[in-house]
Order: C-alpha cells, then structure tokens, then sequence
C-alpha cells in the first residue's frame, strides 16, 4: 500500500523497523486513529532503517501517538542527501508535522 505525501507516493504502513530496509530515503511518521491519519515527523537519511532505529525523537512519537504509530518511506536510491533534504523540507512546510506543532488530521480514510 502507499500514501501520497505531497508529490510523493511512500510505502508503507511499516508497524515495525524490522521490515524497513537500510537504503537512503525519506520516512513519514503517521498515527493512524480511527482511519485518520496524522503525521508526526518527516526525516532524511542515507540508512532509514537505522535512523528511525536511534532516532532521538521516538519518545515523542510515543507519547504524540494515541493510536498505530506507522513508518512511510520513499526510498530514493538515486537521489544523494542534498535532494533528500529538499524532499523533507518541502514536506515539513507543506504539512507541519506534529512533533514541531499541535496534532492536527492529515487525512481521513483508505490507503491506495
């Protein structure tokens, strides 16, 4: 399945780090409650899955999640860190996930 993050489609829902793969990419951190989607982070790194694995931020997660806490990842086998940060950039103003602001719906419904 996947999620349309922007202008990008992101695999997932992963429920743990053990399905990720440690390629280079970009990840979403989604609670799911009740089909509503909110994001709560959005990262770069050349190894997502040890990133996501020793993020300092997975307290957070933790505690902003009163649901499925999920991972999205648009691997980007291709795209050196320069454009990876573009993406996470573009995605962070577009859609202010909620470990920099309050928890707000980033979508309602069915994944594709």
């Amino acid at each position: 399945m996947a999620i349309k993050l922007g202008k990008y489609s992101f695999t997932g829902p992963f429920d743990s780090i053990d399905k990720l793969k440690d390629k280079p990419g970009v990840y979403a951190i989604i609670c799911i409650v009740d089909r509503e989607f909110f994001l709560l982070d959005v990262g770069e790194s050349t190894n997502i899955r040890s990133r996501i694995e020793n993020n300092e931020k997975k307290g957070l997660w933790i505690k902003k999640c009163n649901g499925e806490l999920t991972i999205f990842v648009l691997y980007t086998p291709f795209v050196e860190q320069k454009g990876r940060i573009l993406i996470e950039n573009e995605l962070r103003e577009m859609y202010h996930p909620a470990c920099e602001s309050e928890l707000r719906v980033l979508f309602k419904g069915e994944l594709y």
